[in-house]
């Protein structure tokens, strides 16, 4: 089967790489990001045109996001991946929406091996899959009814006709700055090494209930499982519950 090499259809047959099982402090040389949530989707971009993949199929967008993606756009053609999501909207992102509630089945996990069956990094990955599911439905509703969502780059998997997946994340990053300028509709996630624990905190603060922790040499594994890919909930301060992470080993 050949292979897709145009955007869009590389775009319609994308689906997302999922978290691996490893604590995320066996992650090795990590860099962690908030995880925003939301749509998880593919931007294509082109001289002047934009449009949103996700799941195989194109997805309908407000006029403005759309309008805001080609404003951002300077390369010649491009695939990105990131979360269409109104967290990046908000003045304070400290007032954020709930996460829906999803059944989840029982793990048998003895309580004193886990502060928390949910820090199971088995069990978070699961957790994390799962509710971005159960939240697409409602979020691609709001976005066929014109509310207003955001655009935050996470990713770049495609580039000026090159694939990028075997590309190391660091050099993903790098290159996905070059090509978007951020407005207020299109964002580029944030990201600091695990040491910058403030931040961290910080995050959990401003309501982000998840933080990603990504290996910074790590190739993108389209539709699979990446081993070197964690989700952790962030830190708290001083009068928290949480820690965080141990080192990388």
């Amino acid at each position: 089967m050949t292979e897709p090499t145009a955007p869009r259809d590389i775009a319609a047959a994308w689906e997302p790489q999922r978290p691996g099982r490893r604590a995320a402090r066996d992650i090795p040389d990590a860099i962690v990001e908030p995880a925003w949530g939301g749509l998880r989707a593919v931007a294509v971009l082109g001289e002047g045109s934009a449009a949103l993949f996700a799941h195989g199929s194109e997805i309908t967008v407000p006029a403005e996001l759309l309008d805001a993606l080609r404003g951002a756009f300077t390369a010649l053609d491009a695939v990105v991946e990131g979360n269409v999501t109104t967290k990046a909207l908000h003045g304070s992102e400290g007032v954020l929406p709930p996460a829906p509630a999803v059944e989840r089945p029982p793990i048998l996990v003895p309580r004193a091996l886990l502060k928390s069956v949910r820090d199971d990094p088995f069990v978070r990955a699961r957790d994390h899959v799962r509710e971005a599911e159960a939240a697409e439905a409602t979020i691609l509703e709001a976005l066929e009814g014109g509310e207003r969502h955001a655009f935050v780059a996470t990713d770049l998997l495609w580039l000026d006709g090159q694939s990028l997946l075997d590309v190391p994340l660091l050099e993903r990053k790098r290159l996905l700055d070059t090509i978007l300028e951020e407005s207020f509709l299109v964002r580029i996630t944030t990201f600091v090494r695990p040491s910058a624990v403030l931040t961290l905190v910080t995050w959990g603060g401003l309501g982000f209930e998840e933080l990603s922790y990504r290996a910074s040499n790590s190739r993108y594994l389209a539709g699979r499982e990446n081993p070197d890919w964690a989700v952790a909930r962030p830190p708290e301060g001083p009068h928290g519950r949480a820690r965080a992470p141990a080192p990388p080993r």
